[in-house]
């Protein structure tokens, strides 16, 4: 992409301060509207390879969170990723993409291009050096700026194991309040949706529950969450 990045390193007054503790001395590498760190966010993640379903929950959960004034951060990747920026875009809101690999492999994809206004209503950031190629171990470390960044975490579908399960672990590690879509139907990929559950996340069974969701205090008590944090550990 042509388009120029911004290096924000700890000692900047822009530099979230969420982040100062969990990164330590780590640079942040940026292309957009940099005012968007210091909006009120919520996380949506999920996996790449999610059902229909859950993709279009990502979609009305975007939707929903900029209709309420939050920025959506989310991870970039195709499936809930996507869906939730998209929602999120598409409601006139903003929304904040996560990298998994150096700033220079940042491309604006097919389904976002219409709708981002980089000066506006969308920022790219990693957190990794500018020309370093996606790793597994960086798409997970990449869910500690997300979660970071949110006041809560929305856990679309989940497979048992993977980086939405290490996703909802940093939540609890960071203890912010961590949300899971209750399913009806039991499938193969939702599995970490009923593991997270039964651990004690808080469930979404409609599309109401997440207005809810939005509408109260983010922060789940203390003891709660370290109750979560057991159960899940």
């Amino acid at each position: 992409m042509n388009t120029e990045y911004a290096v924000i390193s700890p000692s900047n007054p822009e530099y979230p301060e969420g982040l100062r503790s969990i990164l330590a001395d780590t640079q942040l590498y940026v292309i957009g509207n940099l005012g968007l760190l210091g909006k009120r966010a919520i996380g949506i993640c999920g996996s790449r390879e999610a059902s229909p379903e859950a993709q279009d929950y990502a979609f009305k959960f975007g939707r929903e969170a900029a209709n309420k004034g939050f920025v959506v951060v989310s991870g970039y990747a195709r499936g809930v990723d996507r869906q939730a920026h998209r929602g999120a875009l598409e409601a006139g809101g903003a929304t904040i993409a996560v990298l998994p690999e150096g700033i220079n492999y940042f491309r604006l994809v097919r389904e976002l291009k219409p709708l981002v206004d980089l000066g506006r209503n969308f920022l790219a950031i990693s957190m990794f050096d500018p020309d370093a190629v996606w790793k597994s171990w960086q798409a997970m470390e990449r869910n500690k700026v997300i979660v970071a960044l949110s006041m809560s975490l929305f856990v679309v579908e989940a497979r048992a194991r993977g980086g939405t399960i290490n996703a909802a672990m940093e939540c609890v590690r960071q203890k912010k309040s961590l949300w899971a879509i209750a399913y009806s139907k039991e499938l193969a990929g939702r599995e970490g949706n009923r593991k997270l559950l039964q651990a004690s996340a808080i469930p979404l069974k409609r599309q109401s529950d997440l207005r809810k969701a939005l509408e109260e205090s983010a922060s789940k008590p203390v003891e709660e969450v370290s109750q979560l944090a057991l159960n899940l550990l």
